[in-house]
């Protein structure tokens, strides 16, 4: 079983490159600090070393004779401390006891933390019961608390009925405890960021300021390592022009006043052409606080989710975290891993994602006897997450209206009777409170990628439920590089897989092109394109296997085209050139081959429905 924290030093280095993104002036400093940095860990573990380099390097007055000589000092007296924090192993291995369960909707309630210290102290991991708002006093000052939180995991029985695929239960728990011990690390740094925005939302609005409400991943137990913090300031008046605002709180951010409580090199763009305006904060192509003015809309899922029973209760007395919930960020981990296509990149938001995971675990809620809700719960999770992908893996499966009852997690997915575009998905989540339409219109490019990685996801699910080997389960959770879902806006020259000839009058496929030129529309200024533009125009030239040479993988160019953003899949990384041609590799090859059969199916499911 590949095993998440298994090697301490290379988790030491990851710990440390993850430091100096938000610290790049202490590099120097560091660099000689690396075996006490060591010694912290071994001795306190990876949330001690965390503790350590925030509140000794970060904090440290560095110019004294000899700095280093001092930090190292300062951290051996660290590691050699009374207080003890367990190491990652012993967060993996330690007791772990199931109290009671009931059913998905149900708290799974833990006796026993798996990140208490030996003295009793409770260590808080990354994804709390949260407030479903964040309330904050507006007649005096007082800063949006990131909340601080009990465990996120379901407990994994050491005694009584074994799993079968107990592996992969393993596995699930590892991922989750690395997950809460990645996220808790953060919790100083994103506590001082939003206390940054928050006094410069006080600062522009003045009397008009009401309270700053914690929306989004963390406020519904659903976070994941990069996960942003997502924030709404509400305002006394109605009337207040957000753009201007959020521009005014930028304004002040990258002051030289406020600047230096972000990282280094950090950028703050307002982003006005969404529905909802906001004001992103970023670094290093992650974004760190995404703030909105008066977004009741993402308040309300809040509300809705906590109501419902879908996410832990507010404020928890003990770890309680239903079992619908393990499953709904599993889900939201695997879309950050496999880089599924964001809302921003013209795809489906992830309120739309965990809609319809609810729809597929509500089908499966009668499945699963108390008995195994109680003493196997991870494998209801892995069984849940299998069902979901087992839901939707097919060409018509996003295709139809899902609609809760109005204040209940009731909900009905209906396929729509009749094509009304060929070749395209109409995909309708409504919202549960207000009845809009929650999900964009998709491209049938997008589509093909979606469905795509759907389908390889329910065939390691499957093979990893049947065998009970977590090679399969790792492997689902395998990372895509970074880009390989995005369109950039740069002319730089790529390889991609793009969808052609949509349009109804001939056969749909998957192409291997080159794409040389980019011409955007003048008003956009994201670094990437969004998958739903139709007037950027992407020139490109295709390279298809000629027939002499069909089968050696082998692809020559053959025709200049002109496509839009629209008719992007992803990229492909390839060698050789446009003279000799360009060879893909075996994984690329399979991609391209199993996406041609969904452009194949679709184009027959969509003449189907059009009769």
């Amino acid at each position: 079983m590949a095993t998440l924290a298994a090697d301490l030093g290379l988790e030491v280095n990851k710990e440390i490159k993850t430091f100096l993104a938000a610290y790049p002036s202490c590099a120097q400093v560091v660099e000689g600090c690396e075996d006490s940095l060591h010694e912290v860990c071994e001795k306190r573990g990876i949330l001690g070393l965390r503790e350590a380099m925030q509140t000794i390097i970060g904090k440290a007055d560095l110019t004294g004779t000899d700095p280093k000589a001092f930090l190292v000092g300062s951290l051996k007296e660290f590691a050699n401390s009374a207080q003890r924090i367990h190491k990652t192993d012993e967060v993996i291995k330690g007791d772990r006891h199931l109290d009671d369960t009931g059913d998905l909707g149900e708290s799974v309630t833990s006796t026993a933390s798996p990140a208490c210290s030996e003295a009793g102290e409770l260590v808080e991991s990354s994804t709390a019961s949260v407030a479903s708002s964040v309330r904050v006093p507006h007649a005096a000052f007082q800063c949006a608390e990131v909340p601080q939180v009990v465990p996120s995991w379901v407990a994994w029985p050491e005694t009584g009925t074994a799993w079968s695929s107990c592996a992969c239960g393993n596995y699930l728990q590892e991922m989750l405890t690395y997950m809460d011990s990645y996220c808790q690390g953060m919790r100083a740094w994103q506590q001082q960021w939003v206390s940054l925005v928050e006094t410069a939302c006080r600062s522009v609005l003045e009397a008009d300021f009401k309270e700053m409400v914690l929306v989004g991943s963390l406020a519904l137990s659903l976070e994941t390592p990069g996960s942003d913090v997502d924030i709404v300031c509400m305002t006394h008046s109605q009337q207040v022009d957000a753009v201007t605002v959020l521009r005014k709180v930028r304004d002040i951010l990258t002051s030289d006043s406020h600047a230096s409580g972000f990282p280094e090199n950090f950028g703050a763009v307002v982003i006005d052409e969404a529905r909802i305006p906001i004001l992103s904060i970023t670094s290093e192509n992650q974004v760190l606080v995404d703030l909105a003015i008066n977004s009741h809309h993402s308040i309300e899922h809040v509300r809705w989710f906590h109501n419902i029973g879908a996410v832990p209760p507010n404020p928890p007395t003990v770890a309680q975290v239903p079992v619908l919930t393990v499953t709904l960020r599993c889900l939201k981990w695997w879309l950050r891993m496999r880089r599924i296509p964001r809302m921003k990149d013209g795809a489906l938001p992830t309120v739309v994602w965990m809609l319809l995971a609810m729809h597929s675990c509500a089908e499966q809620s009668g499945s699963f006897s108390p008995e195994v809700l109680a003493e196997n719960p991870l494998s209801v999770v892995l069984a849940l997450l299998s069902a979901f992908f087992q839901r939707y893996t097919t060409v018509s499966g996003l295709d139809g209206k899902l609609k809760y009852e109005k204040g209940s997690a009731v909900s009905d997915f209906q396929q729509h009777s009749r094509q009304k575009r060929p070749c395209h998905a109409d995909l309708i989540v409504l919202d549960p409170e207000s009845g809009v339409n929650l999900a964009p219109p998709m491209s049938p490019a997008t589509h093909i990628l979606l469905v795509h990685e759907m389908l390889r996801a329910r065939s390691l699910l499957k093979d990893a439920i049947c065998t009970g080997h977590s090679q399969a389960l790792d492997a689902a959770f395998q990372p895509v590089p970074e880009f390989e879902n995005s369109l950039p806006a740069s002319t730089e020259s790529f390889d991609a897989l793009v969808f052609v000839n949509g349009n109804g009058e001939c056969s749909c496929t998957v192409e291997l092109a080159r794409i040389h030129c980019i011409h955007k529309t003048p008003w956009w200024q994201a670094p990437f394109l969004a998958r739903w533009d139709m007037q950027s125009r992407l020139e490109a030239y295709l390279f298809r296997e000629p027939p002499t040479c069909v089968g050696q993988c082998l692809f020559l160019q053959t025709q200049a085209i002109t496509l839009a953003p629209w008719n992007f899949i992803c990229r492909v990384e390839t060698t050789g050139d446009e003279h000799v041609g360009l060879s893909m590799t075996d994984d690329a090859l399979h991609r391209m081959r199993s996406m041609q059969a969904l452009a194949l199916e679709m184009q027959s499911w969509a003449s189907v429905k059009s009769r």
